[in-house]
C-alpha cells in the first residue's frame, strides 16, 4: 500500500496478522516525522512484522526507511508489541535524521580525522544461528566500496542502523566497522585479516563464536563479510570488482 498524506510517497507493508490500530498508529507516527524532516524526503517505507511463535520474546518488528535527498536513513527495532516497536523505531529514526543534518553542516571535519581514531571505534541482532550441517542458500550482495575514514564508516553504519559496515580506507584496503556488545565501535582490518575460502568462512561462522566473519578471498584478497540473515540463511557482502567471479 502506498499513500501520500504529506505529499511524499509512503509505502506501507504488513507481514503477519497486524491489527488495524497498530498499523494506523505506526503510520501516524511516521507521517508526523515526515512533516517535520528538514531536507527533501523523496520516499519513505514502513514495514510492520508480527511473529506467531509464542516463545519469541520480541515478536513485533518495525522498520522505517527515509530517502533524504538520495541518502537512505533507516531504523529497525524488535520489541514485545508493535506500539513499543513503533515508538522505539521512530525515536531512533529521529536521532539518525539529526545525525544526517549535523553531518551535512560539518562534513569538512572528516578530512582531519583519517588516522587519529583508527582503533577507537551488529550481524543482525537476534539472527538465528544456522543448524550444524545445514547449508543455507547464500544471498550475495555486491556493491562499490567508497574510500572513507574510520569515523566516516562508523557514521554511515549508524545512519543505516547496521551492526557492521564494509568499507575501503584511504589507503585502498578493505576493513569492517562494527558495533560492539557494549554499544561502542570496533574495527577489523586492514591488517591481520585471514584468507579463507567460502566453505572455511562458513565453518568458522557455524562454530557460533562470531556474529559475522570478515575475511579475504584467496583469489583477489579483497574483503568479504559472511553473516547470518534473519531468515537463518547466510548473507555475503562482496566488493563489486568481484561481481563476475563465481564462488567456489
Amino acid at each position: 500500500m502506498t499513500r501520500k498524506p504529506t505529499g511524499i510517497p509512503l509505502q506501507f507493508t504488513a507481514r503477519g496478522n497486524i491489527p488495524r490500530g497498530a498499523a494506523a498508529y505506526a503510520l501516524r507516527r511516521v507521517e508526523h516525522v515526515l512533516g517535520n524532516t528538514p531536507g527533501q524526503v523523496l520516499h519513505a517505507q514502513v514495514i510492520l512484522s508480527l511473529g506467531t511463535n509464542p516463545a519469541q520474546e520480541r515478536p513485533a518488528r518495525v522498520e522505517v526507511c527515509f530517502d533524504v535527498n538520495g541518502k537512505p536513513v533507516r531504523a529497525h527495532v524488535a520489541a514485545s508489541d508493535l506500539a513499543e516497536a513503533t515508538d522505539l523505531a521512530v525515536d531512533r529514526l529521529q536521532r539518525r535524521l539529526v545525525q544526517l543534518r549535523e553531518r551535512t553542516r560539518t562534513r569538512h571535519r572528516w578530512l582531519a580525522v583519517a588516522a587519529e581514531h583508527e582503533n577507537s571505534h551488529r550481524s543482525p541482532t537476534g539472527a538465528p544461528a544456522p543448524v550444524a550441517g545445514d547449508r543455507p542458500v547464500i544471498r550475495r550482495k555486491t556493491f562499490t566500496l567508497e574510500p572513507m575514514t574510520p569515523d566516516e564508516a562508523a557514521y554511515e553504519m549508524d545512519l543505516l542502523d547496521h551492526d557492521f559496515y564494509l568499507f575501503t580506507d584511504a589507503g585502498g584496503a578493505d576493513a569492517v566497522m562494527y558495533r560492539t556488545e557494549a554499544g561502542g565501535h570496533g574495527m577489523l582490518g586492514p591488517d591481520g585479516v585471514p584468507v579463507l575460502s567460502l566453505d572455511e568462512a562458513k565453518d568458522r561462522l557455524g562454530a557460533g563464536h562470531e556474529r559475522f566473519v570478515f575475511y579475504r578471498d584467496p583469489d583477489h584478497h579483497r574483503g568479504r563479510v559472511l553473516y547470518v540473515r534473519r531468515d537463518g540463511r547466510y548473507g555475503l557482502l562482496v566488493p563489486s570488482p568481484q561481481a563476475d567471479k563465481a564462488d567456489r
